[in-house]
């Protein structure tokens, strides 16, 4: 009876896999008239090379044609990728699914090698279920000769990314694709379903019967039709002359695509000049990226063409400093989900959350902004270390690279900004980009090239030289928030050191002393400023806490004083280079370069000094002045007095009323540095120091006024400035716009203290304002980073 028992669960067993062996009787397959990728997804094929289906998802060189009878099958294709090497080489005996074990000794046998490869972090291919997709799994390895903590080694990634033509998906360690990954027989069972016309044909009456319920199950997103979108034909018809683009284009890449690398800048020329020679071409009318992403550029230049734009075309210049940006992100809305994995997507996501940072957006949004940029990048599996994907080439895997490594620093310099954590974690920054020029690799380029010495100036030099130090910015960021409870600030400034480590190894090029040789390139000079600006960033937020409080008996205090001073005043001193009013005046376009400089640094401007006026209070509780370096890195050995360290403040506090009347100032910022100073000059009675940070505020209240009555004046009543100081009894030097977007020297005007009351139309709204300049808790200050 036992016997006959076994002999009918050995039959039920066995009867399903006869099926599958093609025991069951098939039809005599039709011969091939579609394309191998169209029959595998059954689409209907226009017989063309490439085929239209082919050609829209991106991937033309799929598009082949076989009309013998001995092509491989899909099914078989994924067996042979998804067999490891020493699987595929083993005897049958030795195998996973051979006969000379039984079937229990067999998935021992499989957990125990699926086990050892996953302690190893192994590279196991994997495939799409629903398209024809070359799948890798990856573990995101820390970068080679890196002398890292066991803590800080990378687990082994059990996701899956799915790479396919230009679109990569990365699926994490819970959906459905990963998880099969971790049973073999089940995932090379399913993968042969599509050669059983049993569970074929049963699996399409569901879908069909699934179609015609009342609610969809798939996504909507997934399935609109995104072939001729309205955003796209609008921003083609708007796009300027192809005389502005190439101004523009050529102000971008020249400015913007140092620090930052966001296209790979031949491919996209050759991308350009392609669309100027057939500009009406009905791929430009449908979802392309290439317009949005030339229209993006635009906004972007116009952060340094805006005046020459504005006095050419002011409709132009209107469009593209306001609407324009619109129009893109309604793009972005509508595109459909695959869409959204593409790379030229995601390069268009990040031209726009640039040109919005260079549109003044509140630092909170853009913090926003950019959490969903990382999300949309990791989605897409850019955190992985793409060096190790053979499915993608040697350019794709560079371009990904170079675009992870914007995204995190924009979400870095985001946090910073609005005081809030950071998305990213400092496993997931991987290797830095190669140091290549961009003419060194493209599409074409099958392995990549040598990477060029560090003393060598190239493309990728500037973003390089930031990556390196990224890891370790973002951890120092990790422990920002706790700064200040610290009992032992050894492991602060262990933090520390690592970052002015970093700050000495910036390659020679790039160090600012070159930067100023070349006195004819202020986009080199701003760049070099950046990059030493960005890198300083985190070890200020992790200082600043510190110098800030209470002073404290620990023996490195000092250390983190001095090394904090140093770094705000190598800031401050940065406006020096681009201020109208010290800088050389033969210094090209310098106005736009110095509104550009503000754009990215008037918070470090404000904060800096607020550490500077902090140092100052250490100094007269105790003696900092006077005390001895230890043996800690500093930055530099030279000492300060007091009354140099006050005159440094204020003309950071000059500086900052003279700029009251441009976008993005805040009279706040003045108030709140003018009092602060006030406070921390000396010790003395509370009465005294009250009256000297009254003054201070007056004065500097006084100073806004003064520069703010004539822009009022020539805004609100079309008057110049001429005509303007005709009604005044005094004037005094001051500094007003030339034609060309700089300042020069001219007459300051000495307001009368009832000037409001001369004009009854400024009396009356001024009347009717209400508002409390003394609070700070709004978005107009935003220094607790």
């Amino acid at each position: 009876m036992r016997t006959d028992m076994s002999e009918m669960v050995a039959t039920s067993i066995q009867s399903p896999v006869e099926g599958l062996n093609g025991t069951q009787p098939r039809k005599r397959p039709r011969p091939v008239i579609s394309c191998l990728r169209c029959r595998e997804k059954k689409l209907k094929c226009d017989r063309v090379t490439p085929c239209e289906n082919c050609a829209k998802a991106g991937c033309p060189a799929d598009c082949v044609y076989n009309q013998g009878s001995n092509s491989i099958s899909k099914a078989k294709r994924i067996r042979l990728r998804s067999t490891p090497i020493d699987q595929q080489c083993a005897p049958r005996g030795e195998s996973g699914g051979g006969a000379a074990i039984g079937i229990i000794e067999d998935l021992q046998q499989r957990v125990l090698r699926l086990e050892e490869r996953l302690a190893l972090g192994s590279r196991i291919a994997n495939t799409d279920l629903d398209e024809d997709a070359s799948v890798l799994q990856i573990s995101n390895d820390a970068r080679p000769c890196e002398v890292i903590s066991e803590s800080d080694v990378a687990r082994p990634n059990i996701g899956t990314l799915v790479v396919k033509g230009t679109r990569t998906r990365y699926h994490g360690q819970n959906t459905r694709i990963s998880l099969l990954s971790q049973f073999p027989q089940a995932k090379e069972f399913i993968a042969q379903c599509s050669e059983n016309s049993t569970i074929v044909g049963l699996a399409r009456e569901v879908q069909f019967l699934l179609g015609k319920l009342p609610r969809q199950l798939d996504s909507p997103a997934s399935t609109v039709d995104d072939k001729c979108q309205p955003e796209v034909v609008q921003l083609r018809a708007s796009l300027p002359a192809k005389g502005i683009c190439d101004r523009l284009l050529r102000i971008y890449t020249d400015n913007f695509e140092k620090v930052y690398r966001i296209i790979h800048v031949p491919s996209f020329l050759r991308e350009y000049a392609q669309f100027w020679t057939e500009p009406d071409h009905e791929c430009y009318q449908s979802s392309s990226a290439f317009i949005p992403q030339l229209t993006a550029i635009c906004t972007i230049s116009l952060a340094l063409d805006g005046q020459r734009t504005k006095m050419d075309d002011s409709t132009l210049w209107q469009y593209l400093d306001g609407p324009a940006t619109t129009l893109i992100e309604l793009w972005l809305q509508n595109l459909t989900r695959k869409r959204r994995t593409e790379l030229s997507t995601l390069q268009v996501e990040t031209l726009l959350l640039l040109s919005r940072r260079l549109r003044l957006v509140p630092a909170e949004e853009l913090w926003k902004a950019t959490g969903t940029l990382i999300r949309s990048a990791m989605v897409m599996g850019l955190h992985l270390n793409l060096t190790k994907c053979t499915e993608l080439s040697v350019f794709q895997a560079q371009v990904r690279r170079r675009l992870w490594i914007t995204i995190v620093e924009m979400d870095l310099e985001a946090s910073i900004a609005c005081g809030m954590p950071v998305m990213t974690s400092p496993h997931d920054v991987g290797p830095p980009p190669a140091n290549v020029n961009d003419s060194d690799l493209d599409e074409s380029t099958p392995e990549l090239p040598p990477e060029r010495g560090l003393s060598e100036l190239t493309d990728s030099l500037y973003q390089v030289s930031l990556a390196t130090s990224l890891a370790d910015r973002l951890r120092a960021m990790s422990i920002v928030r706790i700064a200040r409870e610290q009992s032992d600030l050894s492991e602060l400034v262990r933090h520390g050191d690592k970052i002015v480590e970093h700050l000495r190894q910036i390659p020679h090029p790039l160090k600012l002393e070159e930067a100023h040789m070349d006195e004819e390139n202020p986009a080199k000079l701003l760049n070099c400023v950046l990059l030493d600006v960005y890198t300083r960033r985190p070890l200020l937020c992790l200082y600043r806490p510190v110098v800030l409080g209470d002073p404290r008996d620990d023996p490195v205090f000092p250390d983190i004083c001095r090394m904090s001073l140093e770094s705000s005043l190598a800031i401050l001193s940065y406006q020096d280079t681009f201020d109208p009013s010290v800088a050389d005046p033969e210094l090209c376009n310098l106005g736009a370069y110095w509104d550009l400089f503000q754009i990215f640094c008037k918070n470090d401007i404000l904060r800096d000094a607020l550490s500077v006026c902090g140092y100052i209070k250490q100094s007269s509780k105790r003696n900092i002045f006077d005390s001895q370096q230890s043996g800690h890195i500093a930055l530099g050995g030279s000492m300060h007095s007091k009354a140099s360290l006050t005159r440094i403040v204020e003309n950071t506090l000059d500086s900052l009323t003279a700029r009251i009347s441009e976008a993005g100032s805040n009279p706040k910022d003045v108030l709140l540095l003018a009092v602060v100073l006030q406070s921390v000059r000396a010790h003395g009675a509370t009465q005294a120091q009250e009256e000297r940070m009254s003054q201070g505020a007056s004065k500097a209240l006084s100073a806004c006024r003064q520069h703010l009555l004539p822009a009022v004046a020539e805004g609100s009543f079309g008057m110049n400035l001429a005509d303007f100081a005709q009604m005044l009894p005094t004037t005094q030097p001051m500094f007003t716009p030339d034609g060309q977007g700089s300042f020069t020297p001219s007459a300051q005007l000495h307001l009368p203290v009832d000037f409001l009351a001369q004009s009854s139309a400024l009396a009356m709204e001024f009347g009717n304002f209400h508002g409390d300049p003394f609070i700070f808790g709004d978005d107009s200050l935003s220094w607790n980073g």
